[in-house]
């Protein structure tokens, strides 16, 4: 399945970087799901960000949210734009609690829809 992350507000903010957000993506992906992350500032942004969390060697892709390269089948995200049959788990934005845990709530999440 490819589960798509937002970046700004939904893994990074003003307040810092989410917590899990490793830890997630690392479970996703030994259990054989693509995680690829998404931006409405574009796919540079997006790269930016994967390079700043320490997970690019988790992440199959980053792209706009205009031109995602595969299917999307899951997103993660505070402002969430899905049509059809996808997956979806809208997060509050990221305030800065370092006791977050929504990242593992959306994993348990895609994991029941897989």
């Amino acid at each position: 399945m490819n589960v798509f992350f937002d970046v700004q507000g939904t893994l990074i903010s003003e307040s810092g970087i989410r917590p899990y957000v490793r830890e997630v993506f690392s479970r996703l992906v030994e259990v054989g799901h693509s995680v690829y992350v998404w931006s409405g500032g574009g796919a540079s942004y997006a790269a930016e960000a994967v390079e700043r969390l320490g997970v690019s060697d988790l992440v199959s892709g980053c792209c706009d949210k205009s031109s995602p390269p595969v299917e999307v089948d899951f997103t993660v995200d505070d402002s969430p734009i899905v049509d059809g049959e996808v997956g979806c788990f809208t997060v509050a934005p990221y305030t800065g609690d370092p006791e977050d845990d929504t990242l593992y709530l959306a994993l348990d999440e895609i994991l029941r829809w897989s």
